[in-house]
């Protein structure tokens, strides 16, 4: 009598020396930004529910990085604070690179039940955008880092923003803003190039009262944070007028490439590894990755409501779903508009000062409407 042996596909694999890929991730980096759910989601203490930067508590980036492995692999948020705040995943497998969307990325993005101005139609509500980097390589810290371009990429986004956060010498202090426990709290200081022309800032980070425990991440050593990268537009409204109701609305109805800027079922949650480009804005073409990076992608404060902070929920490998590759996700991605030859981090020269209409061909008297210049959208009324 034969003996039938079943084996599953998992230990098929192994049987033949090879690993299952699954849709567990392990996170590498974890670098948030000040923000007010920062050492909370995920948790930098379970001994202290309200830590300061002064407690004596002692967490590693480490032990920081497995918690938030926990979280993404139980769909729990894990918090990135204000702009630059980013966090790293690797799969156990290299990410293919094949037909429509490769990756789904959630985070805790919904739409506002009453918007005072566009009602259920609206595409407003908690809206806050990450920008998606992938890596390619073995190292995370030597890998070759692409981001994926979303709809703002050529018109609206800045590719050359940079800020330093300074680490607060007192968790309260004077406050005469609304909701807030400490108006300059964290002092930042910021650069970038806009219209060719070098521009910075500076100010602070309000402590909301509402949160009150550090918004320095415990596990950072040093007296500074500096992120760099790419700067989405601002994207909210005080729709009251007075502060007590803010709307963060999608950049449009069929905007795409941002994290935690749609519902977490919607299409525009998927991302296309056909969209990297390079530091230039040319893009590349990727057999597959290694690596997917997270970065809050806005700079922006909503009164009492806070930072606007990108929070991630999950990373997930579409071509793993059962039945995805027969009937994949396809987003059309906006081109390249011609005559903008490259993504300009420095001043440019005269022959740049050019307009475009939104299908790329040049204008030589605009008038009023939207036009692109210096490869930004411009407003003429």
């Amino acid at each position: 009598m034969k003996t039938k042996i079943f084996l599953t596909m998992s230990s098929l694999l192994m049987s033949l020396g090879m690993t299952a890929q699954t849709q567990t991730v392990t996170v590498v980096e974890l670098h948030p930004a000040p923000g007010q759910f920062v050492n909370t989601l995920p948790v930098a203490s379970e001994s202290v529910k309200l830590p300061t930067f002064d407690d004596g508590i002692e967490v590693t980036h480490e032990e920081m990085c497995q918690r938030a492995t926990e979280s993404l692999n139980n769909n729990e948020l894990v918090h990135l604070g204000t702009y630059g705040g980013y966090v790293t995943v690797k799969f156990d497998h290299a990410v293919q690179n094949l037909r429509g969307s490769d990756l789904r990325i959630t985070g805790n993005a919904f739409y506002a039940a009453s918007d005072p101005v566009y009602g259920s139609e609206t595409i407003g509500g908690s809206i806050e955008p990450g920008i998606v980097y992938v890596g390619v390589g073995d190292d995370v810290e030597t890998c070759q880092w692409y981001e994926l371009a979303g709809s703002e990429y050529y018109t609206s986004e800045i590719h050359d923003f940079s800020i330093t956060y300074y680490k607060p010498t007192a968790e309260t202090g004077e406050h005469h803003l609304s909701s807030s426990l400490y108006d300059d709290y964290i002092r930042w200081e910021a650069t970038w190039t806009e219209n060719g022309e070098r521009r910075d800032s500076t100010g602070y980070h309000m402590k909301n009262s509402f949160h009150r425990q550090t918004y320095w991440p415990l596990w950072e050593e040093g007296e500074t944070l500096t992120f760099s990268g790419g700067k989405l537009p601002n994207n909210a409204i005080d729709q009251s007028g007075n502060g007590t109701y803010w709307v963060q609305y999608r950049y449009s109805a069929d905007s795409y490439g941002y994290v935690d800027a749609a519902g977490n079922d919607e299409d525009a949650s998927t991302f296309d590894i056909d969209w990297a480009v390079d530091k230039d804005g040319n893009h590349v073409d990727l057999k597959e990755i290694n690596f997917v990076k997270v970065v809050c992608g806005i700079f922006q404060y909503c009164g009492w409501l806070g930072e606007t902070s990108t929070e991630v929920s999950g990373v997930q490998d579409l071509h793993l779903v059962e039945g995805y590759d027969d009937n994949p996700i396809i987003i059309t991605p906006r081109e390249k508009p011609s005559g903008i030859e490259s993504v300009s981090t420095s001043t440019p020269s005269p022959a740049n000062g050019l307009w475009y209409d939104l299908t790329g061909r040049r204008v030589s008297k605009p008038t009023t409407g939207l036009y692109i210049r210096n490869g930004k959208k411009v407003y003429i009324k």
